[in-house]
C-alpha cells in the first residue's frame, strides 16, 4: 500500500490556509448553484450526443447494409471525443492553474456549447457524402476539448471554497450536475420521440436538443461570469507573486506529482467507463433487443435524478468517513451487479430494464461519481490542482471511458450478441478502481494547502 504524508506545500507557510478569508453564506450558495448548473448545462451537450450517437447517427452519417457496422462507427465516433480531451485538460487546465478557475471554465462552456450548436448543422451523409462524418468528428473533438477540463474544473473550484468539513458535499455537487444534464438530454430526446414518427426523427427531430443548446450556453455564461476566483487560488497567485515565483503547473506536475496522476487513473477507471458504458451502450442494447426508443431515456432521466441524490449523500459520508472506503463500496457495487443487470434487461419487461439501468447508474455510479471530485482536488497541490486533476482523470477517460462502448459492441459481437463478456469487462474495471482506492492515501482530514505525497 502506498505511504503517504501530510506536510506544507513549498513557499506556503502552514497557518497560511487559515489567513485565507472564509467566504459568505451567499457567496457559498452561489459557487454551489454555479457547480450544480454549469456542469448541468455543459454536459447536456456531451449526453445528447451519445444519446444520439446510440440511436440515429450510425443511420445520419455512417449508412451501411449491416446495422452492427454502422452503430460500430457512430460508437467510434463517440470515442473520437475523448481522445481530445486530454488535450483540452492540459490546455485549459493550464489555463486555470495561471490566469485563474473561473476564465477557464467560461472558455469551456463556450468551446463545448458552440460544438454542439455546430452538429445540428451538418447535413446527412445522403446530401453531402463523406463531408458529413468528416464535419461530425471535427465537431465532436471540439465537443472533446471543451468537456477535457470542466468537470474537474467544475470540482476544483466548488472543493476550494468549500468549508473543511464540507469539501466531500461540495465536490460532488458537480458530479450531481453532470445527471441534470443527463436529465436534461434524455428529456430532450424523450420528447423528440414522443412528438415524432420514426422517420421524422431520424429526418430533422434529433437536431432539435442540439439547437437547443445554444440558449444553455447563455445562461450558463450569464451564471459563470457572475463568479468570484477562488479564494485558495487567490492566496497561491499573491504568494507566487510576492516570492517572485514564475508558476509551470504541466512541468511540476509531471515532475512531482505522477505517481498522484498514476493513482486518479486507477480511481476513476469504473465510474469513468461505466456511466458512459450504460448511457450509450446499454441503450443501444436496448434498442436490440426490441425495447421501445423512449423506454431506455426514460430509464436514463430517473437514473439520472437518482445520481443527483446518491452523489451528494456520497460526498457527505466521506465527510465523514474518509473517502477511501465510499469508493471502494461504490467498486464493490459495480461488480456485484454486472451480471444481473444484463439478466434484467433479457426479462423482455420494460420495467425490468428500467430497474436495471437506474441500479447501475444511481448506484455505483452515483457513489463512487459522488467521491471522485473531490479525491481529485485533494490528491494535488494548488499551484497545479486544475492541471492534475484535469489532465490525470482524461487520460484515463481516453483508456477507460470513451471507447468502453465501442469495447463492449465489439465484445457483445464477438461472443454471438451475448453480454457476459461484457459483465467481465465491468467487473475488471471495477475491480480497477477498488484496487486503487485500496492503495490510495486518506485525504479527509487534510488542508487543502497540505502537500500529499504517494509514494
Amino acid at each position: 500500500m502506498a505511504t503517504t504524508e501530510s506536510r506544507p506545500a513549498p513557499g506556503v507557510a502552514t497557518e497560511s490556509a487559515s489567513e485565507v478569508a472564509q467566504p459568505s453564506r451567499q457567496a457559498l450558495s452561489r459557487v454551489a448553484g454555479a457547480a450544480l448548473m454549469g456542469s448541468a448545462l455543459e454536459w447536456y451537450d456531451y449526453f445528447l450526443y451519445g444519446a444520439a450517437a446510440a440511436l440515429v447517427f450510425g443511420t445520419v452519417f455512417f449508412p451501411n447494409s449491416d446495422p452492427s457496422v454502422s452503430l460500430l462507427l457512430s460508437m467510434a465516433t463517440f470515442g473520437a471525443g475523448f481522445v481530445a480531451r486530454p488535450i483540452g485538460a492540459m490546455v485549459f487546465g493550464h489555463v486555470g492553474d495561471k490566469m485563474g478557475r473561473r476564465p477557464a471554465l467560461v472558455a469551456t462552456l463556450l468551446l463545448m456549447g458552440l460544438a454542439t450548436f455546430a452538429m445540428a448543422l451538418i447535413p446527412s451523409y445522403g446530401s453531402i457524402g463523406v463531408a458529413a462524418p468528416i464535419l461530425l468528428v471535427v465537431t465532436r473533438l471540439l465537443q472533446g476539448m471543451g468537456s477535457g477540463a470542466e468537470y474537474s474544473g467544475a470540482s476544483v473550484f466548488a472543493v476550494e471554497y468549500a468549508p473543511e468539513n464540507r469539501r466531500g458535499l461540495y465536490g460532488s455537487l458537480s458530479a450531481a450536475g453532470v445527471y441534470l444534464g443527463l436529465v436534461l438530454s434524455s428529456g430532450a430526446i424523450l420528447i423528440m420521440t414522443a412528438i415524432t414518427t420514426d422517420e421524422q426523427f431520424v429526418a430533422w427531430g434529433w437536431r432539435v436538443p442540439f439547437l437547443a443548446s445554444i440558449l444553455l450556453v447563455g445562461l450558463g455564461l450569464w451564471i459563470r461570469l457572475g463568479l468570484e476566483e477562488t479564494p485558495e487560488f487567490e492566496r497561491e497567485a499573491a504568494e507566487d507573486a510576492d516570492a517572485g515565483v514564475e508558476r509551470s503547473p504541466l512541468k511540476d506536475l509531471f515532475r512531482t506529482q505522477w505517481r498522484s496522476m498514476l493513482l486518479v487513473a486507477g480511481l476513476v477507471a469504473a465510474p469513468l467507463a461505466l456511466s458512459h458504458l450504460y448511457q450509450v451502450f446499454a441503450l443501444s442494447w436496448l434498442k436490440k433487443s426490441g425495447y421501445a426508443p423512449e423506454v431506455g431515456s426514460i430509464a436514463l432521466v430517473i437514473a439520472g435524478v437518482v445520481v443527483m441524490i446518491v452523489a451528494p449523500l456520497a460526498g457527505i459520508a466521506s465527510d465523514r468517513f474518509g473517502r477511501r472506503p465510499v469508493l471502494m463500496f461504490g467498486a464493490a457495487w459495480a461488480a456485484a451487479f454486472a451480471f444481473p443487470f444484463f439478466w434484467l434487461v433479457a426479462t423482455d419487461q420494460p420495467g425490468l430494464a428500467m430497474l436495471a439501468i437506474v441500479i447501475a447508474q444511481g448506484g455505483s455510479v452515483g457513489i463512487a461519481f459522488g467521491v471522485q471530485g473531490v479525491i481529485l482536488s485533494e490528491l494535488f497541490t494548488t499551484g497545479a490542482r486544475y492541471s492534475g486533476a484535469a489532465v490525470s482523470r482524461e487520460f484515463a477517460a481516453v483508456i477507460f471511458g470513451g471507447f468502453g462502448p465501442f469495447i463492449a459492441v465489439a465484445l457483445s459481437t464477438s461472443a454471438g450478441g451475448d453480454p457476459w463478456p461484457v459483465a467481465l469487462y465491468v467487473i475488471a474495471l471495477a475491480a480497477i478502481t477498488f484496487i486503487a482506492a485500496y492503495l490510495a492515501p486518506e485525504t479527509y482530514k487534510n488542508k487543502l494547502s497540505d502537500d500529499v505525497v504517494v509514494d
